[in-house]
């Protein structure tokens, strides 16, 4: 595969971050469902038969609440609260991925793990935790939480899109700490996105992430440009899971160490750019890096 070098964006910083990515912990602010799935097993659409026309599709979607923008196709697009699709070029994914085995980690609506499907990868697993109580969760918010809210099960949007699409993609429920090649194989290609300030110990994670990677990695988070002020230092900003469950913020050179930390031998940078929610504008910054062992 054939990685190119994109100059950076001018940006500027921003003092605070105003509306962090809604991450995982979004879906627990809403209502506790009154069935709650076994462990192991995503919530599932209602069931249509073949007497149901699209508008059955539509209704499905207005009720979730969606953090992806997925095209369902026949003009079907999910109301997410990010739009990836201006920015997929500059991840510079290959045209085909034929004979690839792909893992998507924090997969939330699948919109990657569609993605990878779509270049016609030979397999895609899209990985994600069962509820709540698998979040880095500080303790107070953990302890301020009931058990409904941490037993609230993630995966209805995946679960959606995935029959809309008629998808192959298999959906495994487990954390990024529990990734291991004897457990879960290795990958030609992995992919995290948004994730490594969403966790207590990002490095643990990225490590766990170079366990499973056979070729490629493609490594994408927000960071702080000021953070990045001293060459010869890697700056980060302890936040203790707040806000949207926000544990660091991150310089971009801190990020690539913490890849090379990990075991990865070969660290590239693909891409700066600012991007946003799709009613916040781009008032956040994004850095795409391309890892291999």
């Amino acid at each position: 595969m054939a990685w190119f070098n994109l100059s950076a964006l001018g940006i500027t910083l921003s003092a605070l971050l105003t509306r962090q990515r809604i991450a995982f912990e979004a879906s627990v602010r809403l209502p506790t469902p009154a069935v709650i799935p076994p462990p192991n097993h995503a919530p599932e659409p209602p069931a249509r038969g073949p007497a149901d026309d699209a508008g059955s599709l539509a209704n499905a979607i207005a009720a979730h609440r969606w953090y992806h923008t997925i095209d369902l196709g026949n003009g079907v697009r999910t109301p997410g609260y990010f739009d990836h699709d201006p920015y997929l070029p500059l991840y510079r994914l290959p045209e085909s991925l034929a004979g690839k085995r792909v893992l998507d980690v924090a997969t939330f609506d699948g919109y990657w793990a569609f993605q990878f499907e779509r270049r016609g990868a030979a397999e895609v697993v899209a990985l994600d935790l069962p509820n709540a109580a698998g979040l880095d969760l500080s303790a107070p918010r953990r302890a301020a939480m009931s058990a409904e809210e941490l037993a609230r099960p993630f995966g209805g949007g995946f679960a959606l899109a995935a029959e809309a699409l008629k998808s192959k993609v298999r959906r495994v429920e487990a954390s990024v700490y529990d990734l291991s090649p004897e457990r879960h194989g290795l990958f030609d290609l992995v992919h995290i996105g948004d994730v490594l300030l969403h966790l207590r110990d990002p490095v643990r994670a990225l490590a766990c992430v170079r366990s499973v990677t056979r070729e490629t990695a493609i490594i994408s988070d927000c960071f702080w440009p000021d953070l990045d002020r001293w060459p010869e230092r890697r700056g980060m900003v302890y936040e203790g899971g707040a806000g949207e469950n926000v544990w660091w913020r991150l310089g971009a050179e801190t990020i690539r160490a913490m890849i090379r930390d990990a075991g990865f031998g070969r660290v590239e940078e693909l891409a700066r750019f600012r991007y946003g929610g799709t009613k916040d504008g781009p008032n956040l910054h994004h850095v795409v890096f391309v890892a291999r062992p």
